[in-house]
């Protein structure tokens, strides 16, 4: 029961307090020593902190670099285009036999094939043009890693002051944690700046001129798929057409389809090889071929056509296929519209006029053989020296030193070529193709569009050959580009002569307005019988005057060519254009008549055709 007061210390350690106090002081003595070896070096415990730090941005700046290093070498690789202008080409041919195979599958894969290849050239130039280094995602990276640098050397400058100021003794190594840093934010921000690109070589400029080409080929092969539409399906097969009309050439589709149409109220349906499919409100079946001019006219003699279009007239061995007397005449054949040969330059090609038969100093592309334009520049007898050669506006655009043949149907108004002004001599005038001087077929390439039917052809071919001929029809020829028969006006400069010509004609020494209509008379060889298209135009003169120049008065001076003399072609001029008169007059035309003899040609008198062009009736309207 005996009680003692101890400590609490004793108490908690029932009577062991020794070893608590030996405990405490050996930890005191461990935290001395501590102290003394861990906080003798303040700088190496604040750099030991700091290279913590700089250790993974180092790391994330050598990834960097890498990159970059590796990305440059990747623009800088040398592209061989050759292969990828063969894979162009071999594409070039898939998509073209794609469309002409018509079938839709067939067009998806080549535009597939193509558009992947166009990816790929388009990815190879973008590499090629790529800086070495400081672009995209690189760029990015490097500017982020960059303000974490920032933010390191700002924080370390702090840091190691105080160190410094502490233990000067610490400033060497210091100076170079600070010199490491910023060296690695130069090395970030070399990565961070867009790289100037160096100016390429020719190699390299080679090489981005041949890939360009090859997208721009690529580009228009995909063009040509994507307007790739698939054949509608025929309304009625060949056999049984009702009425079948046949057109040389282009003209199947240029302007016998679209005068059938219009003239049946039909759409028109292509077919293959040329051929138009048109089914009429009414339910007649038309169909329209293409086809060469002999074959032409041998169908139209065999009944396989009703009838033809063509663009030159009958030869001996054309008329030969038919039975009877077959020629050229408005029982059988009507001028239904006129086209011309065009002569195209590049805009800056300083040459205005060619004269025939002198030499011309470029190359003379008109297309490939057995094209609509090389087979009129061999009728026409020009010389064409480009082989193969594609031609048109195009071709003109394309080469300044290359003369390039076209037909005025083709060319729109805002045509870019340059157009040529075409002389038969020195002497005569050097025209240009225009609705007025292939109206009056003073342009020495102009030429006539004929509609031909058989004798006592059935009512439904001349049906179709009087509207191609009406203001409906005529609408639809100029619609087409070709120039149409409708009379018009111009007033042009008058020489002297023709003056004091129709001066005589009419009676007075004064003339106040001189207009002359786009139409000239042409007659047989020493004769002043009309030619076809001039019996045409006789009918269609009156109700022009009447309604256009009621007020004035009509002139007809005769012109021949230079054969027989003055003393023949004089009095012959004069019955030439008396004969036209005398029928105007029958229509109650108030018109005159006077003869020139063989002045003025609009055609050299070397040859038959020129002198054919010679021998004409111009149509004057005069008041005096």
């Amino acid at each position: 029961m005996h009680r003692e007061d101890v400590g609490l210390i004793d108490g908690l350690t029932n009577g062991r307090s020794n070893l608590v106090y030996a405990g405490s002081v050996a930890l005191v003595v461990v935290v001395l020593l501590l102290t003394a070896f861990g906080g003798g070096n303040p700088a190496e415990k604040a750099l030991t902190d700091l290279r913590a730090r700089l250790a993974p941005l180092e790391a994330e700046l050598q990834s960097i670099e890498t990159k970059a290093e590796a990305s440059g070498a990747s623009a800088s690789a040398p592209t061989d285009p050759k292969p990828l202008q063969a894979a162009t080409s071999d594409l070039e041919k898939q998509a073209s036999d794609a469309i002409a195979s018509k079938e839709p599958m067939e067009v998806a894969n080549a535009l597939k094939r193509i558009t992947t290849q166009m990816s790929n050239v388009r990815s190879t130039l973008e590499t090629l043009d790529r800086p070495k280094q400081g672009s995209g995602v690189i760029a990015a990276d490097a500017k982020s890693l960059v303000s974490k640098l920032n933010r390191l050397d700002d924080d370390a400058e702090l840091q190691l002051e105080i160190v410094i100021a502490k233990a000067p003794q610490s400033a060497e190594v210091c100076e170079e944690f600070l010199s490491e840093v910023s060296e690695s934010q130069a090395r970030a921000r070399r990565l961070a700046s867009p790289a100037t690109p160096s100016e390429p070589n020719l190699e390299s400029k080679a090489i981005r001129l041949t890939l360009g080409q090859i997208v721009t080929r690529l580009q228009a092969a995909q063009d040509k798929l994507n307007r790739f539409a698939p054949p509608p399906p025929l309304p009625f097969q060949r056999d049984q057409a009702d009425l079948v009309i046949a057109a040389s050439g282009i003209l199947a589709g240029d302007l016998a389809a679209p005068l059938a149409a219009a003239w049946s109220d039909s759409e028109i349906v292509p077919g293959e090889d040329g051929s138009y499919y048109l089914s009429a409100a009414d339910g007649r079946k038309i169909l329209v071929l293409s086809t060469l001019v002999e074959a032409g006219f041998k169908m139209l003699a065999d009944g396989e056509c009703s009838v033809f279009f063509a663009d030159r007239p009958p030869s001996s061995a054309d008329i030969g296929n038919f039975s009877g007397d077959f020629r050229e005449s408005r029982s059988v054949a009507e001028v239904v519209a006129l086209d011309a040969l065009t002569l195209l330059v590049h805009p800056d090609n300083p040459i205005s006029k060619v004269t025939i038969g002198s030499p011309i100093p470029f190359r003379v592309a008109a297309g490939p053989e057995g094209s609509s334009i090389r087979t009129k520049s061999l009728h026409f007898g020009f010389p064409v020296t480009g082989a193969g050669e594609s031609s048109g506006e195009q071709a003109a655009l394309s080469d300044r030193n290359l003369l390039s043949l076209g037909l005025y149907h083709e060319e729109d108004n805002n045509l870019r070529a340059k157009r040529l002004a075409v002389q038969a001599t020195e002497e005569t005038l050097a025209l240009k193709p225009s609705p007025f001087t292939i109206a009056t077929e003073d342009y020495l390439y102009s030429f006539r569009i004929v509609a031909w039917t058989r004798p006592m052809a059935e009512d439904e071919a001349l049906q179709l050959v009087k509207f191609a001929t009406s203001n409906e029809g005529q609408n639809v020829v100029a619609n087409q580009g070709f120039v149409d028969l409708r009379l018009t006006g111009s007033q042009e400069d008058v020489p002297p002569e023709i003056l004091a010509a129709l001066g005589t004609a009419i009676g007075s020494d004064t003339i106040s307005s001189a207009i002359r209509l786009s139409t000239n008379f042409r007659f047989e060889v020493g004769r002043a019988l009309l030619d076809l298209k001039a019996q045409a135009d006789l009918e269609r003169l009156p109700r022009f005057v009447f309604e256009k120049y009621s007020t004035h008065k009509v002139v007809i001076l005769g012109f021949t060519d230079s054969d027989g003399g003055v003393e023949i072609n004089m009095p012959l001029s004069k019955d030439r254009a008396e004969t036209v008169a005398t029928e105007l007059r029958r229509s109650k035309v108030d018109a005159r008549s006077a003869g020139l003899g063989p002045v003025f040609p609009v055609d050299s008198n070397t040859t038959d055709s020129g002198k054919a062009k010679n021998r004409r009736a111009e149509i004057w309207v005069v008041r005096s």
